[in-house]
């Protein structure tokens, strides 16, 4: 079975007089735009992943089920970026309230992916009792299909 890379040039090889003629601005000369695919988070907050592990404060507003504080565990999370430029990204945590019990949940959103250059935006409108997010980063990327955002989201 053919690998997807082994297809890509079996099939330039045939196409590339074409797509010297047809196109100036395509996925084959700027990989950038090629970033379609799922994404294992890992890295949370600056803390290493899996299980990322934060303090939650007595009394912190964005924990009301854990009024007397507790642990937050990033377990893991994905995002997978479909080739229509739309994202889903899933995140899984543990909390643990103080003298509790530990309860599972997930962050799930939505919205839409953009590569410009290399500039890569993330764009995820209110849902969820969330507020919008949009993050845009300056990228790498490489042959492995692994991909580096760098820099501070804008929203």
């Amino acid at each position: 079975m053919l690998t997807r890379n082994s297809r890509l040039l079996l099939g330039l090889t045939v196409a590339t007089p074409l797509l010297f003629a047809a196109c100036t601005d395509n996925n084959i000369f700027n990989p950038m735009q090629n970033f379609a695919g799922t994404y294992q988070l890992t890295v949370y907050a600056g803390h290493g992943m899996p299980n990322a592990t934060f303090v939650v404060q007595a009394g912190d507003p964005n924990f009301p089920n854990e009024p007397n504080g507790g642990t937050f565990v990033v377990t893991d999370g994905n995002i997978v970026l479909d080739n229509n430029g739309t994202f889903v990204e899933t995140n899984n945590f543990l909390i643990t309230a103080t003298g509790g019990s530990t309860r599972t949940d997930a962050f799930v959103s939505n919205g839409t992916w953009s590569v410009s250059g290399s500039s890569f935006t993330l764009n995820a409108p209110l849902q969820n009792s969330n507020p919008a997010r949009l993050a845009t980063r300056s990228n790498s990327a490489s042959s492995s299909r692994a991909a580096t955002a760098n820099s501070i989201p804008s929203g």
